[in-house]
């Protein structure tokens, strides 16, 4: 058995693609899923599932349930606690978690980005307050004393590295790992 993160992009946004948490709930336990939670409205989701399953293989049956459910498609970014407690732990921005938790993300990526990502996305942000760091498949963006715009646009960010994935700020990822410690 293992407990299972999920977080969704793109939903619950500008009142788009709206998902109540409590149906996508439902979706999980009605797949045999156990101990389903969600966080906040934002597209978060911890089970657990019984058995091992190749993480391609369960993301796309999640991904294929959702959008029958659902009726359109979101990307699944699918991570364990062990990854979470990873990603916190190699946080390269401790000041930026520590004064201004909400202006730090963390983005979880759909593959590890090809050689250039680093570097085009450090031209993409240019020379301002924005900061970031990539680590494999985690990118850290401290927007911090930057005006979001469309330099460190999350949506642009991911189209410059060249793959899916979605962000959560720090608090958010915080929380996450309590629940999927819980």
């Amino acid at each position: 058995m293992g407990t299972h993160v999920c977080l969704l992009r793109g939903i619950n946004v500008g009142g788009n693609k709206i998902v109540k948490m409590a149906l996508w709930k439902q979706l999980y336990e009605e797949m045999g899923f156990t101990c389903v939670r969600t966080l906040l409205q934002s597209g978060n989701i911890v089970f657990d599932a019984a058995g091992v399953e190749e993480r391609a293989a369960l993301t796309m049956r999640l991904s294929t349930a959702f959008a029958a459910r659902f009726g359109f498609m979101a990307d699944h970014v699918l991570r364990n606690a062990d990854e979470l407690d990873a990603a916190i732990a190699g946080n390269p921005f401790p000041d930026a978690a520590a004064a201004t938790p909400n202006h730090l993300l963390v983005f979880f990526l759909s593959d590890v980005p090809d050689a250039g990502a680093a570097a085009r996305l450090s031209a993409l942000i240019g020379e301002g307050p924005a900061r970031l760091y990539l680590s494999g498949d985690v990118l850290y963006l401290d927007v911090a004393g930057a005006v979001l715009q469309k330099t460190v646009d999350p949506v642009k960010v991911l189209k410059v590295a060249g793959v899916t994935g979605t962000s959560r700020n720090w608090t958010t990822l915080g929380k996450l790992l309590a629940l999927a410690r819980a």
